[in-house]
């Protein structure tokens, strides 16, 4: 894992916080113990940077330790969405980390969607699904942003409902795949002419191997590429 403080503070300043554990998913792509201690102590670091524009802070929360450029205003992060947002923070630091740091330029978290990039040939957004919508809510979701016309793409990561964290991993990966299958299930009603226009992965598996599926469930991007 090669450190670099400048596309650190690049992915911090456009999701406007990450913890740790998203910073080792956009280094290395994974999140070992190891290098794990050593993106907190180099973040740790950051925070005592004297230059003001480029020092990090950390963000009050009861759970987990945060970093957010010393510019932004905020000093405390909503408990009730912080679950999610990690997620979705791990997920884009995994995308970047395979994708190019240099696509980071285009993110922005100022959008329908959780977060988009605004490339010449077309968006594509990003959505974390936390199992909480039924699915009459998904469909709704998927009419109301995903179905006009346009060059664009969403991709959805399937997770599960934050009280499911006390079930075995084995379980949680299964109900990962259920909502997956609901999801395309969904998605090939309301976009008939256009189902491959939202692309979708399992939380846990796409952390284990980066690889993202259609609505056929054939593999469209994989890490391995």
């Amino acid at each position: 894992m090669k450190l670099s403080r400048h596309v650190i503070r690049q992915y911090i300043s456009k999701v406007e916080w990450a913890t740790a554990s998203n910073i080792c998913f956009l280094l290395s792509g994974k999140r070992k113990r190891r290098d794990y201690a050593v993106v907190a102590a180099e973040l740790n670091s950051m925070c005592r940077t004297k230059r003001k524009e480029i020092r990090l802070k950390k963000l009050h929360h009861e759970f987990y330790t945060c970093y957010a450029l010393a510019t932004n205003p905020r000093s405390t992060l909503n408990h009730r969405q912080v679950e999610h947002d990690i997620k979705l923070r791990n997920c884009l630091g995994k995308y970047f980390h395979y994708c190019g740091y240099e696509l980071i330029e285009y993110l922005s978290i100022k959008t329908h969607a959780d977060a988009v990039l605004r490339l010449s040939a077309g968006d594509l957004y990003f959505e974390f699904d936390s199992g909480h919508m039924g699915r009459g809510q998904l469909k709704d979701k998927i009419k109301a942003h995903y179905i006009g016309k346009g060059a664009y793409r969403v991709i959805f990561w399937t997770g599960t409902a934050e009280y499911a964290h006390w079930k075995n991993l084995a379980t949680i990966k299964c109900l990962e795949r259920n909502r997956l299958n609901l999801l395309f299930e969904v998605a090939r009603r309301v976009l008939k002419d256009k189902p491959n226009r939202l692309l979708a992965a399992c939380y846990h598996e796409y952390l284990e191997d980066g690889k993202i599926y259609n609505h056929k469930g054939l593999v469209v991007w994989s890490d391995e590429e």
